[in-house]
C-alpha cells in the first residue's frame, strides 16, 4: 500500500518549499515565519519593493516644492545681493553645516540606522531615543555657547567683517536647533512615517522662505545673512509639532534614563559624520576662498551659483535616498539580500541623476537665464563638467551610505579626508591656469576617485556577495 498525501500535507510541503527558498535567499525574517505565513512574507517583500518609489515620490514632491522655492530664492538673492552676497550666504551656510554635522550628524544617522533594529521592543527603543535626545541636547547647548563666544573672530574670518557678528551668533542658535531636529526627524523616518517627514520638510521650507527672502530684499546682505540664520532655526518648532501628530513616535519616547550602552553605539557613528561634515563643507569654504583670492569675489559667486544649481536638482534624489536607503539597509545588513539592494538602489540613483543632468546640460542657456540674471551668464560654461561630477558624486554617495550602515568607520573617514583633499588640491593646481573651469574639473576628478575607492572598500559585498558582517580580509585593513 503506497503512502499518500492529504491536501493539508501537500500545502505544508509547498510552504516548506517556499520557506527553503527564502532561507537560501538569506531572508532571515521570512524563514522565521511559520509555514502558513511564509507566502505572506513573499507578498510583503513584493509590496516592500515599492518603498523606493514611494520614497522617490515623496522626496520628489518635497524637492519640487524646494525646487520652486530655491529658484525664487536664488532669483531674489541674485538681484538684491549679487554674486558677492551669494558667496557670503554660502559661507555662512557651510559653517552651519559643518557645526551641525560635527555635533548632530552622527546622532541623527545612528538614530535612523539603529532605531529600526528594536522592532516591537518599545522599552528598548525608548531607552535608545532618550539617550540620543540627551546627547543631542548636550551638543546643542555647547554649540550655542561656543559660537556666541567666538562670533567676532568667526565673522571676520568667514564673512569678512565684524558687521555680521549678529548673524554669526544666530547661526549658533540655528546649529542647536538643527542638532535637536535631526534626532526627531530620524526617529520618525525610522518608524516608517516618510510622509510625515516630508510634510515637516515642506513646512520648514515654506517658513524659511518667508523669513529669508523678505530680509534679503529689505536689508540687503546683512539682512540676508541674519534671515538665513533664522530660517535654519525654524525646523525645530515644526518638527516638535509634527512629533505630536506622529502615530509611531511620541514626545514621551525621548524622556527616560541615559543608557551608556546605547550611548556608545550612537557615538560610534559620530567620527564618520564628523569627518563627512567637517571635510566636505570645509573643502567648499577653502575652495570658495581660493577662487575669490585668485579670480575675485564675483567669480567665486559665479562658481557658487553653479554649485547651487547642482544642489537644487540633486536634492530630489538625495531626499529620496535618505528617506529610503539607510532604514532599508538596517533591515538587510547581515543577509544575502544586501548586495541585491545596493545594486538595485545604485542603478536607480545613478540613472535618474544622469537623465536630469543631461537635461540640464541641453537646456543650460535657458536654465541660467531663468534662475539667475544676465550677470550670471558665464555659469553656462561651468556646467558641463559640474554636471558630470554630480553623477559621479551621487554614485559615490550611495556607496557611502553602505559604509555607514556597515560601520566601516576607517574606510569612511579616510575617504572623507582624501576626497576633499583631492578636490581642493586639484582646484588649487587648475584654477590659476584654467580659471573657474578648473574647479569643475577638480570636482570630476574627486568624484571619480571617491567612487573607485568606495567600490574597493566594499568589494567583499559588491563582488564576493558577502552579507556585510565579515569585515576581515574582504574589507581590507581599513574596515572595523
Amino acid at each position: 500500500m503506497g503512502v499518500g498525501f492529504s491536501r493539508d500535507d501537500s500545502a505544508c510541503r509547498v510552504m516548506d518549499g517556499v520557506t527553503q527558498h527564502l532561507r537560501k535567499s538569506g531572508d532571515t525574517a521570512s524563514t522565521q515565519s511559520r509555514a502558513g505565513f511564509a507566502v505572506l512574507e513573499i507578498f510583503r517583500r513584493k509590496v516592500g519593493g515599492a518603498r523606493w518609489y514611494r520614497a522617490l515620490g515623496l522626496g520628489g514632491m518635497h524637492s519640487l516644492l524646494g525646487l520652486v522655492l530655491s529658484f525664487i530664492t536664488i532669483k531674489f538673492t541674485a538681484v538684491y545681493l549679487g554674486p558677492s552676497g551669494i558667496a557670503l550666504v554660502a559661507q555662512l551656510g557651510n559653517f552651519i553645516s559643518i557645526c551641525q554635522g560635527i555635533l548632530g550628524g552622527g546622532i541623527g544617522t545612528a538614530t535612523g540606522r539603529l532605531s529600526p533594529e528594536f522592532g516591537h521592543d518599545s522599552a528598548g527603543r525608548k531607552r535608545f531615543l532618550a539617550t540620543a535626545w540627551r546627547l543631542a541636547s548636550l551638543f546643542a547647548v555647547a554649540s550655542i555657547v561656543v559660537i556666541a563666544a567666538g562670533s567676532g573672530p568667526l565673522a571676520r574670518w568667514l564673512l569678512t567683517s565684524d558687521e555680521y557678528r549678529t548673524a554669526m551668533m544666530l547661526a549658533g542658535v540655528a546649529v542647536g536647533c538643527l542638532v535637536l531636529n535631526t534626532v526627531i526627524i530620524s526617529a520618525i523616518n525610522a518608524a516608517g512615517e516618510m510622509g510625515r517627514v516630508v510634510a515637516c520638510y515642506a513646512i520648514t521650507s515654506l517658513v524659511a522662505f518667508a523669513v529669508y527672502v523678505p530680509a534679503s530684499v529689505v536689508w540687503g546682505i546683512p539682512g540676508g545673512l541674519i534671515g538665513f540664520a533664522i530660517s535654519q532655526s525654524v525646523c525645530l518648532p515644526v518638527s516638535l509639532t509634527m512629533l505630536r501628530w506622529s502615530s509611531s513616535v511620541a514626545l514621551e519616547d525621548f524622556r527616560g534614563r541615559f543608557d551608556r550602552t546605547q550611548a556608545q553605539r550612537i557615538l560610534g557613528f559620530v567620527p564618520m559624520l564628523i569627518a563627512h561634515s567637517t571635510m566636505s563643507s570645509l573643502g567648499l569654504i577653502l575652495i570658495r576662498d581660493m577662487v575669490a583670492s585668485h579670480l575675485g569675489l564675483v567669480t567665486a559667486g559665479l562658481w557658487q551659483a553653479t554649485w547651487r544649481v547642482s544642489e537644487i536638482y540633486l536634492g530630489v534624489v538625495m531626499a529620496s535616498l535618505s528617506l529610503y536607503f539607510l532604514p532599508r539597509l538596517g533591515e538587510v545588513v547581515g543577509t544575502r539580500a544586501l548586495r541585491e539592494e545596493i545594486v538595485r538602489t545604485f542603478a536607480r540613483v545613478v540613472g535618474i541623476t544622469a537623465v536630469v543632468a543631461l537635461t540640464i546640460f541641453l537646456l543650460r542657456d535657458w536654465v541660467v537665464r531663468m534662475v539667475f540674471t544676465e550677470e550670471f551668464l558665464p555659469v553656462r560654461d561651468l556646467m558641463p563638467f559640474q554636471l558630470l561630477g554630480d553623477v559621479l558624486r551621487l554614485a559615490a554617495w550611495t556607496l557611502g551610505f553602505v559604509l555607514v550602515a556597515l560601520v566601516r568607520s576607517r574606510w569612511y573617514i579616510a575617504l572623507e579626508i582624501l576626497i576633499p583633499a583631492i578636490y581642493f588640491g586639484g582646484a588649487l593646481f587648475l584654477v590659476p591656469e584654467f580659471g573657474a573651469r578648473g574647479v569643475t574639473w577638480a570636482y570630476c576628478l574627486a568624484g571619480a576617485a571617491h567612487f573607485c575607492v568606495s567600490v574597493f572598500a566594499l568589494r567583499d559585498v559588491l563582488i564576493q556577495g558577502s552579507d556585510g558582517r565579515s569585515n576581515g580580509r574582504g574589507s581590507g585593513n581599513l574596515s572595523d
